[in-house]
C-alpha cells in the first residue's frame, strides 16, 4: 500500500539519500586510497595491477549501496517513531511553531540590540538576547505588548522554559509574574498558556473542567481522547501537582478526581482513557512493514509503510463482530465492549477493524455509535472514532464550533491554537480551510480583537 501521507518524506529520504551516498562513497573512497597504497608497496606498478584496481573499485559499489539503504531505511523507522511519539499516527505532521535556531536581520530582538552595539544577525538564539527585549518591553509605563508576542509566537515550548530560567538569573523577577501583572483578558489567558509546559497545561486544563462550576465534559474530552501515551502519562505525573498539591503525589489522582465528578459509562471511558495505556506500534513491527519502492523491479532506497502488516486482520474482523453483537444485532448496548475495544487497540487496529465493521453492517461506525449510545459516552466515543480517521479534521471542527455563532468560545479556541501549535496546526489549517471554504486566520481575524487576535493570528499564520 504506498503511503499517501509521505510525499513530503519521498524527498526528504532522497535528499538524505544524496548526502549519504556522498559520505559513505568519500569514507569507502579513503579506505580504498589506503589500500592502493599498501598494494603498490608490495607490488610493482604495471598494467595488472592497474586492472586489479578499477575492478576492486566495481566490487565495492554494492557495499556502498547496501550501507547507504541500510542507513536510510534505519533514518525513516526512525522518524516514524517520532511520528508515533508525537501524534500517535504515521501521518506526517507540522507545526506553525517550531525551533528558533539563528537570529535574522527583521527580528526586533536584533534592532533591539543593535541600539547597544550589540550585531545579533545571523547569530544563533541566546535566551540572554531574547531577555534583555522582554524586560525593555515591560519597564516603565507601559507594556510593549507586540514585542511579547513576537518573542512567544516564534520561539517554541522549550526555548520559553529557557526564557523563564534566564529572566530569573537575569533580575531576580519571576517573569510570569511580571507579564501576569502587565496583561489582562483572553491576551494575558493565551500567553499564560504559551509559557507552560505542553503536559501541566493539559493538567490545569482539565483541573478547570472539573473543579470549575460544573463539569466541561467537551474539554475532558477533547484532551484525554486525542494525546498520546507518552503525552497521557506525563499528564498524570504532574496532574497532582497542578489541580491539588496538598494532596499526596499520586499519578492515580486524575482518575479518582475524574470519578469524582462523572458517573456511568463516560466515567469509564474517562478512566480508561486517562491510563496511557493503549496498544501501541512497535519498532519491530515497523521493521516488518517498511518496504523499499521499487521501480521496474528495481530498488530506489526509498521506503513507505505496508499498513496491511500494521494491523492483525483476523482480529480486526473479530472485533467488527463483537463490536455488531454489542450494538446493532442486540436489544440495548453493551457498553463495556465498546469501551473496552475503543480504548485498547492502536490507531491502524482500529481503522482495519472499522472497515472491517463497514462490510459486515454497511454501516459507518460513527453512525452505528450514533445509534446504539447517548450523551457524553456517545461524544466521547465520536471523538476517539473522529481522531483514528483524521485528527486534524477533529480540531478543525472543534475550532468551527468555538469560532462560529454568537460569542466565541475562547477557552477552547486558545487550548486548541495553543496545543497543536507545534504538532499538527498546518494540516489543522488546511481541514479547516477545506471544510469552511475561509482560512482559520480570517476566522479569528473577524471574530477576535486587539493583541489577542494578534498573538492567535501569528501562531496560526495567515497562509
Amino acid at each position: 500500500m504506498v503511503d499517501q501521507y509521505n510525499q513530503q518524506m519521498y524527498q526528504n529520504q532522497w535528499y538524505a539519500q544524496q548526502q549519504m551516498k556522498e559520505r559513505i562513497s568519500q569514507e569507502m573512497g579513503i579506505k580504498r586510497k589506503k589500500g592502493k597504497k599498501k598494494k603498490q608497496r608490495k607490488v610493482e606498478e604495471d598494467d595488472t595491477e592497474e586492472e586489479e584496481e578499477e575492478d576492486n573499485e566495481e566490487e565495492t559499489d554494492p557495499k556502498v549501496e547496501a550501507m547507504l539503504k541500510e542507513k536510510l531505511r534505519s533514518v525513516y523507522i526512525d522518524e516514524l517513531m517520532r511520528r508515533l511519539k508525537v501524534s500517535g499516527t504515521l501521518d506526517i505532521t507540522e507545526g506553525t511553531i517550531g525551533f528558533y535556531h539563528t537570529y535574522g536581520p527583521t527580528d526586533p530582538v536584533v534592532e533591539f540590540m543593535a541600539t547597544k552595539d550589540e550585531d545579533l544577525t545571523k547569530k544563533k538564539w541566546n535566551a540572554e538576547y531574547d531577555v534583555q527585549y522582554l524586560r525593555s518591553a515591560m519597564r516603565g509605563l507601559g507594556t510593549n505588548e507586540d514585542a511579547i508576542t513576537h518573542v512567544i509566537t516564534t520561539r517554541n515550548n522549550a526555548q520559553r522554559q529557557d526564557l523563564k530560567k534566564k529572566y530569573k538569573t537575569s533580575y531576580g523577577r519571576d517573569l510570569i509574574e511580571d507579564i501576569e501583572s502587565e496583561l489582562s483578558g483572553d491576551y494575558r489567558s493565551a500567553v499564560m498558556a504559551l509559557f507552560v509546559p505542553p503536559a501541566v497545561y493539559d493538567a490545569y486544563c482539565i483541573k478547570e473542567a472539573i473543579y470549575g462550576p460544573g463539569t466541561d465534559e467537551a474539554s475532558l474530552i477533547e484532551i484525554l481522547m486525542t494525546r498520546t501515551n507518552p503525552q497521557i502519562n506525563e499528564l498524570r505525573k504532574v496532574y497532582g501537582d497542578v489541580a491539588s498539591p496538598h494532596r499526596k503525589a499520586s499519578d492515580a489522582l486524575i482518575e479518582k478526581d475524574i470519578e469524582g465528578d462523572t458517573s456511568g459509562d463516560f466515567k469509564r471511558l474517562l478512566v480508561a482513557a486517562s491510563q496511557g495505556d493503549r496498544y501501541e506500534i512497535t519498532r519491530e513491527q515497523l521493521e516488518e512493514a517498511v518496504e523499499e519502492i521499487t521501480v521496474e523491479g528495481n530498488g530506489t532506497g526509498m521506503y513507505n509503510v505496508n499498513y496491511s502488516k500494521l494491523a492483525d486482520m483476523g482480529q480486526a474482523k473479530r472485533d467488527a463482530e463483537k463490536l455488531f453483537k454489542a450494538g446493532e444485532d442486540r436489544w440495548g448496548t453493551d457498553e463495556e465492549e465498546f469501551i473496552r475495544i475503543f480504548s485498547t487497540r492502536h490507531y491502524y487496529q482500529l481503522r482495519a477493524t472499522w472497515n472491517e465493521y463497514v462490510k459486515l453492517t454497511q454501516r459507518d461506525i460513527t453512525n452505528s455509535v450514533d445509534r446504539e449510545t447517548s450523551g457524553d459516552f456517545r461524544s466521547g466515543l465520536k471523538a476517539i472514532a473522529q481522531n483514528i480517521k483524521c485528527r486534524p479534521k477533529y480540531f478543525a471542527e472543534r475550532l468551527k464550533k468555538a469560532i462560529k455563532g454568537l460569542g466565541t468560545d475562547d477557552k477552547t479556541l486558545i487550548r486548541i491554537v495553543v496545543s497543536r501549535a507545534e504538532i499538527d496546526m498546518v494540516q489543522i489549517k488546511k481541514e479547516f480551510l477545506e471544510m469552511n471554504k475561509q482560512t482559520l486566520w480570517k476566522w479569528i481575524q473577524d471574530d477576535t480583537s486587539g493583541d489577542y487576535r494578534k498573538l492567535l493570528c501569528a501562531i496560526v499564520g495567515k497562509n
